[in-house]
């Protein structure tokens, strides 16, 4: 059996060009977020990393992964087994106990991103005494050659022609509108009582460190932007939709679901696999309205948890 390390530091003599990772998992989006005050680790098998993980010190002793974005948790090789994730997770909560955490929390990507990667992230850090501390519905949907207006409902594919008709066509714009996107998407979260998770600034920095995870999407009303949205591309062919939404005043025509077109088509010709529109939850709080509006556009729903553990 191949001698297993624990790795804190990049190790340049050990290989992971194979392990597959998200952008959350990535170790750039880790040090882009981390700030110097986190830690990286990596499970080596001989000359191979077969897993790895992040974790960032918030407030109360509470490490987290990811310390921002969605989800990351483990990443690990499809044929690693569960006791050796298990040795790995062992190894890196010790560091942790040592480095003074008294709480631990990992947020797993959705159950539809890898079922099979979900079920034994999940078992595992059940078996090691975490307890789901939020459950919530994501919604995803298989690319597949069948087009969204084939998938979504009646009343969703009225909207999308109505816009056709009044000339508002969405398609993907460069990275140079990233603020005229922001503007649109955070018009129309104060408009629904609601703030921005990032600020313009932080964005552009992730732009700028990330150009090729960025894409951005516009439905133009003449010069102006009438909806918008920015996606992540988190690599194992997922797109994300990490903001959307209408320009106010445009609730008649709801351009967002030409948007959802233009995202699903650009899935398609990038040959992605799923694309991902996020939460409808807030743990035990469903947003009826935005599950019915994504499930009219043919999204489906799975589990995204939140496990924690107490040392």
């Amino acid at each position: 059996m191949a001698e297993q390390r624990l790795l804190i530091s990049a190790d340049p003599t050990c290989d992971s060009s194979e392990l597959p990772r998200s952008l959350f998992q990535s170790r750039a989006f880790f040090e882009l977020h981390a700030a110097g005050r986190g830690v990286f680790f990596e499970w080596a098998q001989g000359q191979r990393v077969v897993a790895s993980i992040h974790f960032t010190p918030l407030a109360d002793d509470l490490w987290r992964s990811p310390a921002r974005g969605t989800s990351a948790g483990f990443a690990f090789e499809p044929s690693l087994s569960q006791e050796d994730l298990g040795a790995f997770h062992d190894a890196v909560l010790q560091r942790l106990v040592e480095r003074g955490a008294r709480q631990i929390e990992v947020l797993p990507a959705p159950m539809a991103h890898d079922p099979v990667a979900f079920a034994n992230q999940v078992y595992l850090l059940r078996s090691r005494g975490y307890v789901i501390s939020q459950c919530d519905l994501n919604h995803s949907m298989a690319v597949t050659d069948q087009s969204l207006a084939d998938r979504m409902a009646y009343g969703n594919l009225k909207r999308l022609r109505k816009c056709e008709r009044e000339g508002l066509h969405a398609e993907r714009l460069p990275l140079h509108d990233l603020e005229a996107v922001y503007e649109v998407i955070a018009a129309n979260r104060v408009a629904k009582g609601h703030a921005m998770s990032m600020s313009l600034p932080q964005l552009q920095t992730m732009a700028d460190r990330f150009p090729e995870a960025i894409v951005l999407f516009g439905s133009r009303d003449g010069p102006r932007l009438a909806a918008a949205a920015l996606c992540l591309r988190l690599g194992d062919g997922i797109l994300y939709v990490f903001y959307w939404g209408d320009q106010p005043g445009y609730a008649t025509l709801s351009p967002v679901v030409g948007i959802a077109d233009a995202v699903y088509r650009h899935c398609q010709q990038q040959g992605l696999r799923l694309l991902d529109v996020g939460t409808s939850t807030v743990d035990h709080e469903p947003h009826h309205g935005l599950i019915q509006f994504k499930r009219g556009l043919g999204f489906t729903e799975s589990l995204k948890l939140r496990l924690r553990k107490a040392l």
